[in-house]
């Protein structure tokens, strides 16, 4: 479950709730993630990294203190910084000199951008930091020629969208003339080569997301997530010459939200994940487009795996860490279990979405994307642990279904000395006489008895957890999957469970579907 306040808890479930749909939509150029930025600045604060300025975090961490005017309140809003530059996570870019009692700065304060080959977008996105800059220019050139040059007068805004004919550019200047208030430093949080969008009620129609675990991982299911909006002025239509239709690309980053409004009509907004655009429908004519993302498992299947010679002293650790590399994903979280299980390493050529899975089984894994987009490789407890909330009938539109899966009486694992020569291992449940045998084959990863029998024994437990609780309900944006919850239902059972699927429906309103898997009692 992620971290909300009690104020949030208390709301959610609150008899008269009122939800918010927010999406941030990051129309860029994805090409610029396989160039080299080259980020040069006026001289930085000591509270400063320019290098954050392109890493698509648009709010920092902690609002830091410093001697300015009126940045040092001892109102509980402000943090002292840390010495250690990266204690203080998002920082952002934040300027060396103070602009003066109009607000201006003399000389100007000049951020420099300049790529490896050149790019296209029809505008550049500059979110500031609490503050803003009245007066900058946004200037693009290719091979110090000017391309276009756009001036920005009485801003009132922290986030900019500045359009222009931002065409084959190689470098790019954000030039700050005036700032908000006197006696400051310029504050830059994040510059996004494209437009940034952020959608609200005002524009948002509706949104679902679906996201879902295997206890087996006999799948490794990619989340998606769905949303449609208000096309009015035809931005999105395909025959709009000055829309953004031409713009839109595989990949393009898609951050939705969802926020519960609390007592003191304040929005508290939970993050449902970071997804990648795979897909967009948008009629001629039509006032509505569709866009279609999913998380980053589903992108690994784009890339291929495949090694034909063993490797020695080669753990399902490394091996993780190498496919995830290949995938260019950087934030992970490995179970270091895995650092104890060797393997020879050998498989036949298929996509790192499969090696992935073939690493999981061989773990002993659970894998699922958290909502900070942080890609979880878990080896799967046999006893489920405390739960974090609890599902009951008050907020449920009826009853819970409640299923029960057929019993496992046996569990097959093939374990390989190559990639075709295998020996097969059986752990048998003594306590079934009739039931299904689960076969667990074609994993190359799987090398040795010990490491099939370990195998057999955890997916046959894991096939205990048999009864599926199904929850139409009111629903809970914090709920993230492998959290343990209690599903309430009418005999009074109260039986602790693991979730396996989410799906969250807003439109308005919000209502959820909750799968969650327990043992029988």
């Amino acid at each position: 479950m992620i971290k909300v306040s009690q104020a949030y808890k208390k709301a959610v479930y609150a008899p008269i709730r009122t939800v918010k749909g927010r999406v941030t939509f990051d129309i860029s150029d994805t090409t610029i993630e396989d160039d080299t930025i080259t980020t040069t600045t006026t001289p930085e604060s000591v509270v400063s990294d320019k290098k954050q300025l392109t890493d698509k975090i648009r709010e920092n961490t902690y609002k830091l203190a410093t001697w300015e005017p009126d940045r040092f309140k001892l109102d509980g809003s402000f943090s002292f910084a840390d010495k250690v530059i990266k204690n203080n996570k998002s920082v952002g870019w934040v300027s060396d000199n103070l602009c003066d009692q109009l607000g201006e700065f003399s000389p100007n304060e000049v951020l420099t951008f300049e790529f490896g080959f050149e790019h296209s977008s029809m505008g550049i996105t500059i979110t500031f930091d609490d503050e803003y800059a009245i007066d900058f220019t946004v200037v693009a050139y290719k091979d110090n020629t000017i391309v276009d040059s756009v001036d920005v007068i009485d801003n009132k805004d922290i986030q900019v969208v500045v359009t222009g004919q931002f065409y084959l550019y190689n470098k790019i200047e954000v030039i700050i003339k005036k700032w908000s208030k006197p006696h400051r430093r310029a504050r830059v949080a994040e510059v996004d080569f494209g437009v940034v969008r952020v959608y609200d009620d005002n524009g948002l129609i509706k949104m679902s997301l679906i996201e879902e675990m295997d206890l087996i991982s006999s799948t490794i299911p990619s989340a998606e997530f769905k949303f449609t909006i208000y096309n009015k002025n035809r931005e999105f239509n395909i025959l709009n010459p000055k829309g953004f239709y031409k713009f839109l690309q595989e990949r393009q980053q898609v951050i939705p939200e969802l926020g519960v409004m609390l007592n003191d009509n304040s929005v508290e907004y939970a993050r449902l994940g970071k997804f990648y655009l795979m897909d967009w429908i948008s009629d001629e004519g039509s006032l509505t487009a569709t866009f279609t993302a999913r998380n980053v498992i589903d992108i690994m299947s784009s890339y291929n795996y495949e090694n034909l010679s063993p490797k020695s002293n080669y753990s399902l650790y490394q091996m993780a860490i190498d496919i995830l590399n290949i995938c260019r994903v950087t934030n992970y979280e490995i179970d270091p279990v895995l650092k104890n299980i060797i393997t020879n390493g050998l498989i036949k050529k298929t996509n790192c979405r499969n090696v992935l899975q073939m690493i999981a089984i061989a773990g002993m894994c659970n894998v699922y994307v958290s909502r900070d987009d942080k890609l979880i490789i878990k080896q799967s407890p046999l006893v489920l642990g405390d739960a974090v909330d609890t599902i009951d009938m008050v907020n449920m539109y009826k009853e819970p279904k409640i299923e029960l899966d057929k019993i496992v009486k046996s569990v097959s694992v093939s374990y390989y000395d190559g990639l075709e020569t295998s020996l097969v291992y059986t752990e048998q449940n003594i306590d079934v006489k009739e039931g299904d045998n689960l076969k667990v084959d074609n994993n190359t990863l799987i090398n040795t008895l010990s490491q099939a029998t370990n195998v057999a024994k955890w997916a046959l437990k894991q096939k205990s957890y048999r009864a599926k609780y199904t929850a139409n309900w009111r629903g809970n944006p914090a709920h993230e999957l492998d959290d343990i919850v209690i599903i309430e239902d009418a005999y009074n059972q109260n039986n602790k469970s693991v979730i396996t699927k989410n799906e969250l429906e807003y439109q308005g309103y919000l209502s959820g579907k909750t799968e969650a898997r327990g043992l029988i009692t």
